[in-house]
This record gives C-alpha cells, structure tokens and sequence, in this order.
C-alpha cells in the first residue's frame, strides 16, 4: 500500500489532525496543484475570515507571483527556494515601478501565502522566513501627495461654471466637502441624502462595505450650498436605475451603481491642470478629450488625495481634530501621521491664535 500523501481534499487538516499512525507518514505534496490552483485555495481559506475588499486586494497583489510562476516555468511551488524568493521580490518591485509602500504591502500578503502553503504541506514551514520584510521609515510610510485648496476651490469654480449639478460635480464636491473615502462616497444611496435635514448618512451594507465596518456608518452635515447641488443634481442629472440588490444608488449610470474605478477616472480628470483652465505639460496625457488617458498626466491625483487635502483644509480653518474624525471617520493618531499636512510654521501661527497672551 503506498503512502498517503496530503491532497487538496485534506490540505485543510494539519498532519496532528489525521491520527497518531497517519500523523508520521504526511509529505509535502508534489506536482499538483499548481500556482493558480494554491491561489484560489487561500483565497477560498480566507473568504469570510477577511472583508471581501481585503480579499480583493490579496487576489490581486497574488496575481503577479502567479504570472511570474508562469513567465519563470515554476509550476511545483513545493520546490520553491528562498533564492527564488528573492528573484520575485525584486522582478515585482521593478515590473510595476513599485514604491516601498507598495512593495511592503506585496510582499506582506506574499507571506501571508507562503505561510498557508506550509500549513497545508506544500512548502517547508519555515520557508516564510524567507520572504523578505520591508522596513519602513515614518517618512516612507506617509504619502505627501495632497490637493491643495486653491486647486480644489478651481475644480469647484470650473464644474459649477461650466458642469453644474452634473455626477462628476455632485461627486467632486461631497468629496472634497466630506472627506470621504472613495468607497464611501460609491457606498451612498439617494436615501441616504436628506434635503430637508441637511446631511448624508454613510452605511454599510451588503455590496457597498465601508472601510470600517458599522463603526464606521456616520451621518454627515452638509451646507446650504452643497445641498442645493445635490438637489439640482437629483431631479435633472442622475440617472434613474437601481444596483444588483435594487437599490438606487447616489451615484448611478445606465449600467447601476458607478464603479469605484469610474471615479478614479473622473478625480484623474478633473485634477489634471487642463481642466481648470492651466497648461498640462504631461505629452502623454489627453485628459480633456478622453478621460481613460487622464491618468497619465503627471499633476493628476487619485482620490485619496482630495481626502487628504480635504482633512488638510479643515485643519487649517481650526475645526477641532476630534470633529474631523468623526467626520471623516478616522482615527486622531491615524489624522495626524497620514492626514495633517500643515507645516510647523502653519501650526505655530494656529497656536499663537490661543496663547498670544502668554
């Protein structure tokens, strides 16, 4: 009788599991599965046990060691050395430019795999080890790229002028006014906006998680002003149609809810110099007539940076820090390593304001 080997029908036991006898006889696997095949198992190990946008991003960051398994013709990951580790991590970091933020966060959730391929026997378990940590300093963990004030309050001009009430306005505007994250901002239902009583309520719920789960469900004062766009925008701009769970979603177009990429379309776009009337000196960029290329431009921003500029901005107008995190849901010691962009001098000038007569 040949030896059992552990297979994908018990790669979910640990060798302990399978009794005393059987215990001393389990091998890593060889052959299959391969790449592919390990990733879909860890992702299918971890659905339910992490949030499905989590999940998202582990697919994706496994995506390319799975496209280097191929281009490198390593289809047995049970003889994966550390060398070869190391050849990945470096082909990684220069085949997407990556920054070392970026490369951290690859190469965090590339253990996180090798450490389940150990579990179920495919790789020795101590070949996590072999996945390189990245140190980071404070100044590489925090990413200073910001909309500015001016720049925001000339998007503002620009669409209320000449795009007045339209989706991008309406998105542009809660963004910058709210401070909201990306995903909170597609999560909004026309149901969670009230006219009469002046706000928004962000909500999580099936299909439109938010970044924090229930604790971070939050209703949001709005102004007069912001109010009276929205309106505009409802009765003669959005488009009528419910999501995947029939709902009517804030944001909509033919298709249903707009997709948290089409938004980083529209905040590459609008933040592109050109479309506030200054000159674009990115050649590669042709934001104005297509809005696919407008990543391109060199000046554009993604959408966490009008959140960041946004938190920014409020802290300049002297709005208390604890308002601003619960506004913008997020924590004070997280506001103030990744969100204040004021400059010392900036908040010594703040400070005088309250002690000038000490």
């Amino acid at each position: 009788m040949s030896e059992p080997y552990l297979t994908s029908q018990t790669s979910g036991l640990l060798a302990t599991d399978l009794g005393p006898q059987l215990a001393i006889r389990v091998k890593p696997m060889t052959g299959n599965p391969g790449p592919s095949q390990l990733q879909s198992m860890y992702l299918d190990s971890r659905t339910g046990e992490i949030r499905d946008t989590t999940l998202q991003s582990h697919e994706y960051r496994l995506n390319h060691f799975v496209r280097w398994c191929d281009q490198n013709d390593i289809n047995d990951l049970a003889d994966l050395t550390p060398l070869e580790i190391e050849q990945f991590k470096n082909w990684r970091r220069k085949d997407g430019d990556l920054s070392k933020s970026a490369l951290k966060g690859q190469m965090d959730t590339f253990r996180v795999f090798i450490r389940y391929l150990g579990r179920i026997g495919v790789v020795d378990p101590e070949l996590e080890e072999s996945v390189p940590s990245i140190s980071m300093t404070r100044q590489d963990e925090v990413n200073n790229r910001k909309l500015d004030d001016n720049h925001a309050h000339a998007i503002l001009e620009t669409l209320d002028r000449y795009h007045y009430s339209s989706t991008r306005h309406v998105w542009f505007l809660l963004a910058w006014r709210t401070s909201a994250r990306v995903g909170a901002l597609r999560a909004l239902d026309v149901d969670d906006y009230s006219s009469n009583d002046k706000y928004l309520h962000f909500r999580e719920r099936d299909g439109t998680q938010l970044k924090n789960g229930p604790s971070g469900e939050r209703p949001v004062a709005l102004s007069d002003e912001t109010c009276a766009i929205v309106d505009d925008y409802l009765e003669h701009h959005r488009t009528q149609t419910t999501d995947n769970h029939g709902r009517e979603p804030l944001f909509s177009s033919k298709h249903g809810r707009v997709h948290r990429n089409t938004m980083r379309k529209w905040c590459y776009q609008l933040t592109c110099p050109s479309f506030r009337g200054d000159e674009c000196e990115t050649p590669e960029c042709n934001s104005q007539s297509d809005v696919k290329t407008a990543y391109k431009c060199e000046d554009s921003v993604s959408p966490h940076a009008i959140r960041r500029g946004s938190i920014t901005h409020f802290l300049r107008r002297d709005v208390p820090k604890k308002m601003i995190s619960d506004r913008a849901d997020v924590s004070e010691d997280v506001l103030d390593k990744h969100y204040d962009r004021r400059t010392a001098e900036e908040k010594m000038e703040q400070r005088r304001d309250y002690l000038n007569n000490i």
